[in-house]
C-alpha cells in the first residue's frame, strides 16, 4: 500500500525510526540487563521494516507489529510533548484571527 507522506513527514519518521533502532542495538549489545532480549531482536527487525517501507515509499499490510510500534510511539510522543497544548493554542489563535477577517497582511506566525 501507497504509504502517501510527504517529504517532510518521511524525514522526520526516517530520523526517529533510526534512533528507535540505534537505540534496540544497543540495547542488545548487553543482553544478559533485558527482561526480553527477542522481543527487542523483533522491534529491531520492525524498525528496519519501516525504514525499508520509507525507502520503497510503499508498506507491506498487513503488519500487526508496526501497527503496535507506531501506535506506542505516537502515545509516548502525544504523552511527553507540549502537542495538545500547541494544538489549543495554535487552534484558538486562528479561530479568533477568522473571526477577525483572516491573517491579513502584518501578521506573523
Amino acid at each position: 500500500m501507497p504509504l502517501g507522506l510527504t517529504t517532510a513527514q518521511t524525514e522526520i519518521l526516517r530520523s526517529d525510526l533510526f534512533g528507535g533502532l540505534a537505540g534496540v542495538l544497543e540495547d542488545l549489545r548487553t543482553p544478559e540487563k533485558l527482561s526480553d532480549p527477542a522481543k527487542n531482536a523483533r522491534n529491531g527487525a520492525t524498525f528496519v521494516r519501516l525504514l525499508e517501507a520509507l525507502d520503497r515509499l510503499e508498506i507491506d499490510l498487513p503488519d500487526e507489529e508496526a501497527r503496535a510500534m507506531v501506535a506506542a510511539i505516537a502515545d509516548d510522543f502525544d504523552g511527553n510533548s507540549d502537542y495538545a497544548e500547541t494544538t489549543a493554542i495554535h487552534d484558538a489563535h486562528h479561530a479568533l484571527l477568522d473571526r477577525l477577517g483572516g491573517a491579513g497582511t502584518g501578521c506573523a506566525r
